[in-house]
């Protein structure tokens, strides 16, 4: 076979290939245009934010979960104190791992009883 016979059924493999399976793509939240201020996800502010907010939604819906991680996280000044808008990934009690977004507003070094979890919702 032909160099170039052998390019153009690679390149026509690669083609129906790409028709044919399926692309799994991941949809990334954008935060509303209030929350100016984009927070590193690794720091403990941000776990702990996260880890807050899965654990007060799974006592009010009485569910089984655990805070997994944190993709993004951005603040506001809100109040005397932030308000954070985060899309966090948690796993619930079968092991399937969901993505949320929530909203929680707190003190930076204040008691968890003074924190509040304003929103959580699904985006599966």
């Amino acid at each position: 076979m032909k160099k170039s016979a052998v390019v153009a059924a690679l390149a026509l493999i690669v083609f129906v290939a790409a028709a044919v399976l399926p692309v799994a793509t991941v949809a990334v939240a954008t935060p509303p245009s209030k929350y100016t201020k984009q927070e590193d996800v690794t720091s403990q502010l941000v776990k702990g934010v996260g880890s807050f907010s899965v654990t007060v939604y799974k006592l009010h819906e009485e569910r089984t979960m655990s805070y997994e991680s944190t993709s993004q996280c951005w603040s506001v000044p809100s109040q005397g104190g932030y308000e954070y808008w985060s899309e966090l990934t948690a796993k619930d009690g079968a092991g399937a791992y969901g993505r949320y977004l929530s909203i929680v507003w707190g003190i930076p070094g204040s008691e968890s009883r003074t924190w509040k979890l304003l929103s959580f919702t699904s985006t599966n």
